[in-house]
């Protein structure tokens, strides 16, 4: 039904054809009955054909990198110098430092002239542009690139003092590598990835005989304008005998050139120059997260068979050791500032935790002020209610009671403190007689003062008693109708809906 053509408007002008013409209706009809018997063979065909298209890809391991990368699979299938560095998400091909170098290149050669590859890029550039020359480059040469590499980039690009003294890129530019660190005269396709006010991408064949250069012939002034620093994004390579299509960014870029099998895919990339000497060490900041090379002529293989090293068995967590570390000069640092980094997490894990807990103990204490600002408020306005009804101020009254009730008891206490201070007396009074006694009639004669002195004492103590018991009693008595009335005036507003 999808194939089947619409009905045009034409064709109603055929149902009002003269009956002199109606010979015409059969051969009509007969051609709409043969298009509907023509759409599903089509249709077939079509399915047949894109079955094949799948089927006709087959998928090189040797000259892929899955995501994660498998180290194992690194080690023995590609060649990797300078910034290239494998994580456990991605290959870095430029962390983001002007002045220096990335190279990788595929150890087998692809021995195909039809192949297809696929490559995820994630890219990001700093706020503000401090450096130029930068970019990266994809390449499919005939040269072997590990050893075009392999020496130059351990012996100068990899090298601590040429690096500190800036002077590595001059073996570069003596051995003609001075295109993102590969041959300007290379001899096979180059894509260029060059980021500078407008990034661009562009692609060149080349026969080994014309030199290209960055602002020497590259960019190309047909290149495919592509921000490739700023997030995630594929490229798409296709390399067919007779010529190559580039597809980046939904823009497609056609070579027209032949190529041959035997070729190396690889990658350089350079992270440029400062513009300024005191400008900040920036540049853009480039991952590979996938690559996928599939071939697309089975008639022919695609790379040579190997095997590769099979990854030793999982060594358990007791048994690791770690030597590197164990063999540094900084072990005791190292330690320190992983005992640091532990307490800052701890700190700061804290710190989170008790985030929320602390802000909701801050809003229930500003709550909790806020309510007993307006009780204050309530009771201000309740004591003034009081004082206005009342007519005299019984806040003052009980400030009164209060002072009168202290000092009952400061009297009382002093009231104590004198009678032990007399019973002491009294006591001494009596060692002095036990003393100073010398016959029967000076004791009973001391005997009768100290009966006299007692009962003295006795009806004064008894006095006090009582005269402190009324005072309570009258004091209590007070409260009690100082009570009642605030009750009652309290059940009167009530009733006259004051309250």
């Amino acid at each position: 039904q999808a194939l089947r053509p619409k009905p045009r408007v034409g064709r109603q002008a055929d149902s009002r054809i003269p009956a002199s013409h109606s010979f015409c209706a059969p051969i009509l009809a007969m051609g709409v009955h043969r298009r509907q018997a023509v759409a599903p063979l089509l249709l077939a065909w079509i399915v047949f054909l894109s079955q094949r298209d799948g089927a006709s890809a087959q998928k090189l391991p040797g000259h892929s990198i899955p995501t994660p990368p498998d180290l194992y699979s690194l080690v023995a299938d590609w060649f990797l110098a300078g910034t290239v560095i494998p994580t456990q998400q991605a290959m870095i091909l430029n962390p983001g430092v002007p002045n220096r170098m990335g190279i990788m290149w595929s150890s087998y050669p692809l021995l195909t002239d039809s192949f297809e590859v696929t490559m995820t890029f994630r890219g990001k550039r700093p706020t503000k542009r401090n450096v130029k020359d930068e970019g990266f480059a994809f390449w499919y040469v005939y040269e072997n690139g590990t050893q075009a590499h392999h020496n130059i980039s351990f012996e100068h690009a990899q090298k601590q003092e040429e690096i500190i003294a800036d002077t590595w890129k001059n073996a570069f530019t003596e051995g003609g590598m001075d295109l993102f660190g590969y041959r300007s005269q290379y001899n096979g396709l180059g894509v260029f990835f060059v980021d500078e006010e407008s990034p661009s991408v562009c692609a060149i064949p080349n026969d080994g005989q014309k030199t290209f250069k960055l602002g020497q012939g590259i960019p190309t002034y047909d290149a495919v304008k592509y921000d490739f620093l700023n997030g995630e994004f594929t490229v798409k390579i296709i390399i067919k005998p007779d010529n190559a299509k580039i597809e980046v960014g939904g823009q497609t870029i056609d070579v027209k050139a032949a190529f041959k099998p035997g070729g190396y895919i690889g990658f350089t990339s350079f992270g440029g120059v400062k513009a300024a000497p005191d400008a900040e060490e920036k540049a853009g900041f480039l991952e590979l997260l996938s690559l996928t090379t599939v071939n697309n002529d089975l008639s022919t293989k695609g790379e040579e068979a190997h095997t590769t090293q099979a990854p030793p068995p999982p060594v358990p967590a007791d048994e690791k050791i770690d030597v590197l570390a164990d063999a540094s000069t900084f072990k005791d640092h190292r330690a320190e500032s992983d005992a640091i980094k532990e307490l800052t997490n701890m700190v700061f894990k804290l710190v989170v935790e008790t985030q929320p807990m602390r802000q909701q103990m801050s809003r229930a204490i500003e709550s909790l002020g806020k309510r007993i600002e307006v009780m204050e408020g309530n009771f201000a306005e309740l004591k003034a209610e009081l004082d206005k009804k009342t007519g005299h101020k019984l806040g003052a009254e009980f400030d009164a009671i209060k002072k009168e009730l202290t000092s009952l008891s400061s009297v009382a206490s002093e009231a104590t403190e004198e009678r032990h201070s007399r019973l002491e007396s009294l006591h001494a009074d009596i060692a002095d007689v036990h003393k100073s006694a010398h016959s029967p009639d000076n004791i009973d004669k001391h005997l009768d003062k100290l009966t006299q002195s007692n009962t003295k004492v006795l009806d004064q103590l008894t006095n006090e008693h009582q005269k402190m018991f009324g005072v309570s009693i009258a004091a209590i008595a007070f409260i009690i109708i100082a009570g009642l009335s605030l009750y009652n005036k309290f059940r009167c507003w009530e009733k006259k809906h004051v309250l």
